[in-house]
């Protein structure tokens, strides 16, 4: 599934004395099976940009295309479906007696038969790492396990789009790597991952294309080296410790992961 914003311009309170211009035209697009990142400062527009995606959030003018098809053409229940959205903290959300029992409720309401309800419980909990939890009580998991549990409940809608508006955010640093894997195994099952962050390390390590939001306008979009080594005060810190040696010693290339960048920098001690 390709999904594509065509010119999208947002305003939160219209014509009143909160007038609020959140989004100034952005075009861009989240190939089939691709990491896109969206990073930017607070207040850039990168939450209210992944609202559009699945019309949680209605274009003051512009357009959302799925497949080529304006959006607003599909029932909305589909449309959410197929582009699911997890909020930041998502675990606040849940409810149920027991993991299974919440990861079920959505598919349940979308009229599923309980075959394929339990199919669909099982095959999302073991893809986010989390099946030994379905029987206990998600109030009794760390705050780790909570997360993973409520990305498995929009996961067993069967999404081709899933948007992470900052996945990782009050996490430990194992948990936000065992999220990043997740994230990379996502990729690697075909369904194209929106990752929304603050931390442009974790965007070095998991994304294919980047979005870099800026007072509303997608400032520059492309691979990772292609925005980052263009736009250093926005680079995490392997870009920007290759950009400091690159005028000595351009041989070293745009590396961006931590791995590719320690491999540049080994082979340049050792030329």
């Amino acid at each position: 599934m390709r999904l594509e914003l065509r010119d999208v311009h947002h305003v939160y309170s219209p014509g009143t004395p909160f007038e609020v211009v959140a989004l100034r035209g952005v075009t861009l697009s989240v190939e089939p099976g691709e990491v896109l990142s969206i990073v930017g400062g607070t207040g850039s527009g990168k939450s209210t940009l992944v609202q559009h995606m699945n019309l949680l959030l209605v274009p003051a003018s512009g357009q959302v295309l799925v497949d080529g098809e304006d959006a607003r053409t599909l029932k909305k229940s589909e449309l959410r479906r197929r582009v699911g959205l997890v909020f930041q903290f998502p675990e606040a959300a849940l409810f149920a007696p027991t993991v299974q029992e919440d990861v079920a409720f959505a598919p349940h309401r979308i009229g599923l038969g309980d075959e394929e309800v339990r199919t669909r419980v099982r095959q999302s909990l073991a893809a986010v790492g989390a099946g030994h939890l379905a029987e206990r009580s998600p109030f009794a998991l760390s705050g780790g396990e909570k997360r993973r549990v409520a990305i498995a409940g929009v996961l067993a809608m069967g999404p081709e789009v899933l948007v992470l508006d900052e996945p990782t955010a009050g996490l430990d640093p194992a948990t936000r790597q065992d999220l990043l894997g997740l994230v990379r195994g996502l990729r690697e099952a075909g369904i194209s991952v929106v990752f929304v962050t603050h931390d442009l390390d974790e965007v070095a390590e998991v994304a294919d294309r980047v979005c870099l939001m800026e007072g509303g306008v997608a400032r520059a979009v492309g691979t990772p080296a292609e925005v980052f080594y263009a736009n250093l005060e926005n680079a995490p810190a392997t870009v920007q410790i290759v950009a400091g040696l690159k005028a000595a010693y351009p041989g070293v290339g745009e590396p961006v992961r931590f791995e590719e960048t320690t491999a540049a920098l080994r082979e340049l001690l050792e030329g």
